[in-house]
């Protein structure tokens, strides 16, 4: 195809301002992150009772404030710094760090994230770890790929308020949820991140969600939400109603398209639709030609979501193809004519040779683990694949 295959940074101040630590793509992969989805307790965010102080950052020789019952990470985040970090409850093991001195607390989510030789050798996470005082840890060794114009350039994570304008089913189990900020709002995001959405009835339990809209649309903040069975947050979605007001946080995350001449392959199940969604417009609206191949997993028929709109988007835009497909055969589905089988068996039919090829990849952990194995296996390169993780957990 032709055309420049780039994206032009300087079109987008919101995108120039946070894009420098994602797009070098010199990292080594794959490089994603892990969130949990909606559960009955506490998990994306866990409070401690801290005194604060201060975090020094080295090498690059920073020293930022930190407040009472904030993390190290939120508050390197807060104060438009950025470092490597995914899930921000413990999880992934993505913010690590080595503690140079000072005391701190650390909550419990670094108990199966970090071994006892970590501990032993002065290893932390930042999103788990608490400042009491003046600390000191140092990213050299632990982010040896983090430079200090990556450092620098971070993006401020901002809380607004946004009021309910759409809350509508989208399948049996996915809601969509449309949030409309205050005029005047100014919220930058890159295509693919996510915010965290506080629990109605709450003072600081918090939900995080992607973004579904592209950052083009400067008032919206669109959520694509699996209802999750008791769910803190999605338990009580169908209750909210227009006008009702949602304090919500953020941008978080390093999910987003990387600046390259690439093909790319997609691949998406259930509430993992809304960042692709948000890639898709986003380069739309930048006049993209790379080829882009979506492939959107369902066990069944009723499981799919917004195919509609997805084949129309492929209809005008000549460089996406998009092909959903589904895992189970029931009867229900005896008259679907499209792909049948897991989504990356679609894949490796599709696309025999991944060699040359982007792979961007958000759901469940079954389905990422399985796609980066197909990925690799068939040639595309381990740094080229990206992913967004769902973890469901008690």
């Amino acid at each position: 195809m032709g055309g420049c295959p780039f994206r032009n940074v300087k079109e987008s101040s919101s995108f120039a301002a946070s894009w420098t630590q994602f797009a070098a793509g010199t990292i080594s992969g794959p490089i994603g992150s892990e969130r949990t989805l909606d559960t009955t307790t506490e998990v994306g965010v866990e409070t401690v009772d801290s005194d604060g102080g201060t975090v020094t950052i080295q090498p690059f020789g920073e020293t930022l404030d930190v407040k009472p019952g904030e993390s190290a990470l939120l508050a390197i985040l807060r104060q438009g710094r950025f470092v490597k970090y995914g899930c921000k409850h413990g999880g992934c093991s993505t913010c690590r760090a080595s503690v140079v001195e000072g005391e701190y607390r650390a909550s419990s989510g670094t108990s199966f994230s970090l071994s006892d030789a970590d501990r032993d050798a002065g290893i932390v996470l930042l999103c788990s770890t608490f400042p009491e005082g003046d600390l000191v840890v140092d990213v050299e060794a632990t982010m040896d790929d983090l430079n200090e114009d990556a450092y620098r350039a971070g993006q401020t994570v901002l809380e607004v308020v946004g009021t309910v304008d759409r809350n509508e089913e989208l399948s049996h189990d996915i809601r969509w949820l449309g949030l409309r900020l205050d005029p005047g709002t100014t919220f930058p995001f890159v295509a693919g991140q996510y915010v965290e959405v506080r629990v109605p009835g709450t003072e600081d339990t918090w939900r995080s969600y992607s973004m579904a809209n592209p950052p083009s649309e400067t008032g919206p903040v669109d959520l694509i939400i699996k209802m999750i069975p008791g769910g803190a947050f999605s338990g009580g979605l169908d209750k909210l109603t227009h006008g009702d007001r949602i304090p919500l946080r953020g941008p978080f995350g390093q999910f987003g398209v990387r600046l390259s001449h690439r093909p790319m392959v997609m691949i998406a199940g259930g509430s993992g639709m809304a960042p692709v969604l948000a890639m898709l417009h986003d380069l739309i609206a930048f006049g993209n030609r790379r080829e882009v191949l979506f492939l959107f997993g369902a066990r069944t028929e009723r499981d799919l979501i917004m195919v509609a709109e997805l084949e129309k988007l492929a209809a005008t835009h000549p460089w996406l193809r998009f092909v959903p497909a589904l895992s189970e055969d029931v009867p229900a589905d005896a008259g679907w004519t499209g792909e049948r089988g897991l989504v990356t068996d679609v894949l490796a039919r599709l696309v025999p040779s991944t060699q040359g090829y982007e792979g961007y990849l958000c759901g469940p952990p079954p389905m990422i683990d399985a796609a980066i194995e197909v990925l690799q296996a068939n040639g595309c390169k381990t740094r080229h694949i990206y992913f967004d993780r769902f973890v469901p957990s008690g």
